[in-house]
């Protein structure tokens, strides 16, 4: 009874959890899909799990406890029952914001202070260009915004894809301008 308990209430923490940043979300996909395979397997799980307890709580987790969150976890979460969480089933787990693009019409109806805000949003740390996890968090949250659900894979070939036309300057970023380009208006 004692360890249900100590489930519920640790599922219940994090659910209650601020809103996690769509770039953070990423960066933490990214760090436990070790293998980048697309998908987090037994063993990535237990260690985003055991790091997401110890984080909470002060504590490590005991080996007992863990199996049995996980099982809870993927009975939850794990929508095909391949018992392995995918992006999209991760998003479920953490308390990661709405979805910023879903703010904005089509592309077509953009403002210049629409554009600057999701500049802004997409830029967390200020570097004035949109790179790396911050690119994928952006296309992620471009595609959802659209009804469509996306692997990791699929992430990264898109943002290959758009580095490829709208990188100008082939520096593995974009700038304002470049990004204009991407959504379709003038920055």
């Amino acid at each position: 009874m004692e360890m249900a308990e100590g489930k519920a209430n640790f599922l219940k923490k994090l659910a209650d959890s601020s809103k996690i940043h769509s770039v953070d979300f990423m960066t933490i996909w990214t760090h436990y899909d070790k293998d980048r395979s697309g998908y987090l397997d037994s063993k990535e799980l237990d260690l985003f799990l055991s790091d997401l307890i110890l984080s909470k709580t002060g504590k490590e987790p005991t080996a007992e406890f863990l199996s049995e969150l996980r099982s809870s976890i993927l009975e939850t979460v794990d929508t095909n029952k391949d018992g392995r969480i995918e992006l999209g089933e991760f998003a479920q787990l953490l308390p990661v914001e709405e979805n910023f693009m879903k703010k904005f019409g089509d592309r077509k109806t953009l403002t210049r202070k629409d554009f600057n805000d999701i500049f802004l949003h997409y830029d967390p740390d200020g570097s004035g260009f949109i790179e790396g996890r911050e690119l994928l968090a952006l296309i992620h949250d471009i595609l959802c915004k659209s009804g469509k659900t996306v692997t990791l894979k699929e992430l990264e070939d898109y943002k290959e894809a758009a580095m490829h036309v709208f990188d100008k300057n082939s520096d593995g970023r974009l700038s304002r301008k470049e990004l204009g380009l991407l959504l379709s208006i003038d920055k």
